[in-house]
């Protein structure tokens, strides 16, 4: 609290009109700050003792440093379904709730994750690029193969992979998945063959990857696991970047065993203009825009707006990360 109100402090380097959150949480009785990489060590000092509520968006870090000097907040919120950029275990030793909004964008990115399979292997980038550059020749990017004769491997089986299993079955592909944690009524609902992570990798010629980037999966899928793939098979990522090792990606594509990739998520994010990946007829890449509509962006300003307002109040929230942790130190 600073001046006698309520402080909600927002980090964002991607979005410049915050009119949304701010006419929100004004309402509510918050002042609103907004600080940017560049000004974050000015406005440190004058922030960060006094905030009670911290959003973060993703590619802003919120680390220990940071959160140490977080003397008044109550809950730091990633605006985002993605939490990697924050430090969970530093909130938490600050007795500080972190939360997040998982299902905002779940119909778009299960729609960008199909988009993406269908893209990639019909050869859309290299048609474009074809009739771009004065070509006309639909024969010239084969072998090209029907799309129902595809085994989709989903690692993960969240809401976002469950949502791209439903609606590809009118397709007719064979749907399996790698997911250890998920219920076994779940996946008996959606009558998906469980594998293990390696048959995943033997059996899918499409892979999608639905998993969260945590320091155990960073580079799960490198050289070694694209070649357990079929020759001539093909990987999405719609979930996060560091999960696919993209030096060894290219040379799997270059050296002819994976046929080509879709991605909305890369490490460096933008990437290089030079990034050899970029070149390539066989890749497929979006800016991390798989969370966008104007439906979408809504209903995440709106609840991250509210897990501001319910953690400050200390009611509960509808997704903490680290509550139970936080109840057995309190406790």
């Amino acid at each position: 609290m600073k001046d006698g109100r309520h402080l909600v402090w927002i980090l964002d380097d991607e979005w410049v009109d915050h009119s949304v959150e701010k006419a929100i949480l004004e309402q509510n009785g918050f002042e609103v700050k907004v600080t940017r990489s560049e000004t974050l060590e000015e406005d440190l000092p004058q922030y960060a003792p006094y905030v009670d509520g911290v959003i973060v968006q993703v590619g802003f870090p919120c680390q220990a440093e940071l959160i140490n000097k977080l003397d008044s907040c109550r809950v730091i919120t990633a605006s985002s379904v993605g939490y990697n950029h924050i430090d969970v275990e530093a909130a938490t030793g600050k007795g500080i709730i972190v939360s997040h909004v998982p299902e905002f964008c779940s119909e778009e990115v299960s729609d960008h994750t199909i988009t993406h399979m269908l893209t990639i292997t019909r050869r859309f980038p290299a048609y474009h690029r074809q009739v771009k550059g004065g070509k006309w020749a639909p024969m010239d990017t084969l072998p090209i193969q029907r799309f129902s004769k595809n085994t989709v491997g989903l690692l993960g089986f969240g809401l976002i992979a469950r949502k791209v299993a439903r609606k590809l079955k009118p397709f007719g592909v064979r749907i399996i998945t790698h997911a250890p944690t998920a219920p076994q009524e779940v996946l008996a609902e959606y009558a998906v063959e469980t594998v293990s992570f390696n048959e995943l990798l033997k059996q899918s010629t499409i892979l999608s990857l639905h998993i969260p980037l945590r320091p155990e999966n960073k580079n799960i899928i490198s050289y070694e696991q694209l070649m357990m793939m079929p020759r001539g098979s093909f990987i999405v990522n719609t979930s996060r970047g560091g999960l696919i090792n993209e030096e060894d990606l290219y040379q799997a594509i270059f050296e002819g065993h994976i046929a080509g990739a879709g991605l909305d998520v890369l490490l460096n994010e933008p990437p290089n203009p030079n990034d050899p990946l970029l070149a390539m007829d066989e890749v497929f890449v979006t800016p991390h825009s798989g969370y966008i509509s104007e439906d979408a962006l809504e209903e995440l300003k709106n609840k991250t707006c509210q897990n501001i307002i319910d953690g400050v109040a200390g009611k509960p929230l509808v997704k903490t990360l680290n509550s139970q942790v936080l109840n057995k130190i309190r406790l």
